[in-house]
């Protein structure tokens, strides 16, 4: 009996013994420091409210970024649709109104072609029967019909200043203008047709090359100076006029006054002679020639209304002149150099000009 009492006795201290030691190993991890995944022992990062307070406020304003930016977004898509919903719930609109005016027409016919002795109301719809009457008929009332006035001439004028990209192509020529603007003012005839008068200005530089290996003269090249105002008269047609865009064709009359001149008149100092001890160098001449021409212009393009009162002027127009030149104006008809600027100005003159122009359009 004592040795069996000796026997629980040791197993009762060993499992206490053991339960003490594991207690103590756990308090000793769990209370050591941290290891990252290197195998080292990380220092402790250091926080208080605050901190946490602060990184949640950046968190909270990230988000609220990604948000509001996709909000933005869809805000701008909101008033996308809006606008086009407008467009096509005013198309419903106009739609609605005339099927309804269409039926009541309908609605009222079959009245009308149902009664024994429709009223007046009823003479569009129904055919009356000739009566032959004895009695002397009294003379029609006499009825002036009222004429609304609409589109008529003055009631909308159209100012239209512009710039343009110029081509001019002939046979020998292809040149480029380097400014070409103007400004016109139109007004309307009727609803689909309008009138206007234009002023261009175009300008240009190109050389001349004709002597650049001149037995005599020796090598020179020299610039001229193309310089052209015009004048219009045109009118335009309207194929259809919408709330914004009204294209149109159009064609028209233009007198141009044109000026040709050479920019240099200075001496030629590639080239000298000396004859009997005489040095001298050939010197250019101030060679200048102007001209008018009469020439036809045809147009089409668009107008795209922004407002009421504010859009731009899209327009292609092609140009060719009428005849040669006329009025000429020489300045050293002497020189055997103005035979060139003749020659340009004529070529000019007879070439196909093509332009594209883009403009401001303001309504009064």
């Amino acid at each position: 009996m004592k040795t069996k009492s000796m026997i629980k006795l040791f197993l009762s201290l060993s499992v206490i013994s053991s339960s003490f030691v594991g207690a103590i190993a756990n308090d000793a991890v769990l209370n050591s420091d941290p290891i990252d995944i290197n195998g080292y022992v990380s220092e402790p990062q250091a926080t208080d409210q605050e901190l946490e307070k602060v990184r949640g406020e950046v968190r909270r304003q990230k988000q609220t970024i990604k948000i509001n930016k996709e909000k933005s977004k869809k805000y701008q898509e909101l008033g996308r649709t809006t606008e086009k919903l407008a467009d096509v719930t005013e198309d419903m609109i106009d739609e609605r109104k005339e099927a309804t005016s269409t039926i009541d027409k309908y609605n009222k016919k079959i009245e009308c072609l149902m009664q024994e002795n429709p009223g007046e109301d009823c003479n569009e719809f129904v055919r009356r029967k000739d009566t032959v009457s004895t009695k002397m008929a009294a003379p029609a009332p006499q009825v002036v019909a009222e004429v609304k006035n609409t589109d008529s001439f003055g009631e909308e004028i159209k100012i239209l200043p512009y710039t343009a990209y110029t081509s001019i192509q002939s046979e020998n020529e292809d040149l480029g203008a380097e400014v070409s603007a103007g400004l016109r003012v139109e007004s309307n005839v009727s609803s689909r047709v309008s009138i206007g008068i234009g002023f261009n200005y175009m300008s240009l530089t190109t050389s001349d090359c004709n002597n650049c290996r001149n037995f005599y003269y020796g090598n020179y090249r020299r610039d001229i100076d193309y310089t052209n105002y015009s004048f219009d008269f045109y009118s335009k047609f309207y194929i259809t006029k919408t709330e914004r865009f009204r294209p149109y064709l159009g064609a028209g009359l233009a007198y141009s006054r044109t000026t040709v001149e050479y920019t240099d008149s200075n001496r030629n100092n590639n080239y000298g002679y000396n004859y009997n001890s005489y040095n001298n160098n050939y010197r250019y001449n101030k060679e200048e020639l102007t001209t008018s021409n009469m020439g036809l212009r045809i147009m089409g393009g668009t107008e795209i209304l922004f407002t009421k009162s504010v859009g731009a002027n899209v327009e292609l127009q092609y140009s060719r002149g009428i005849g040669s030149g006329f009025n000429e104006d020489e300045t050293n008809n002497n020189s055997t150099d103005l035979g060139r600027l003749t020659e340009l100005s004529d070529e000019i003159n007879e070439a196909n000009i093509f332009s594209v122009s883009v403009g401001v359009l303001v309504l009064f």
